[in-house]
């Protein structure tokens, strides 16, 4: 999404729908739910950006000196299709010992409040 798409309007915002049967299009899977994977990822992205995905962050490191990278592991096993990344202006809040949210800075407070 453009920045101007997003909520604080200042930086863009790329996310993965990989329901029902689009996960194909981000790696080469079986789009059925009986197939469950593990897997991991190394994400790069800008340094004003945040990627966040449907697995454990494992470190962010400098990349060079415009880009970090994030890497991720999903022990898991999972469906193709609850696999998911997300990359913007990102914060995340705990709600709790097992459950957080992730959102934009200016909606973290409505985000977490509607979960709660």
């Amino acid at each position: 999404m453009s920045p101007s798409q997003t909520a604080g309007g200042v930086l863009p915002y790329f996310y993965t729908q990989c329901e029902d049967i689009n996960c194909r299009t981000v790696a080469p899977l079986q789009d059925t739910p009986s197939n469950r994977v593990t897997y991991s990822a190394n994400v790069i992205t800008q340094n004003n950006l945040v990627a966040k995905m449907s697995a454990n962050e494992t470190g962010v490191v400098a990349y060079n000196s415009t880009h970090n990278t994030a890497s991720f592991y999903c022990a898991i096993p999972i469906p193709n299709y609850l696999m998911a990344i997300a990359v913007g202006d990102l914060v995340y809040r705990s709600l709790g010992r097992r459950v957080g949210v992730i959102t934009e800075p200016s909606q973290i407070d409505f985000v977490a409040q509607e979960l709660a």
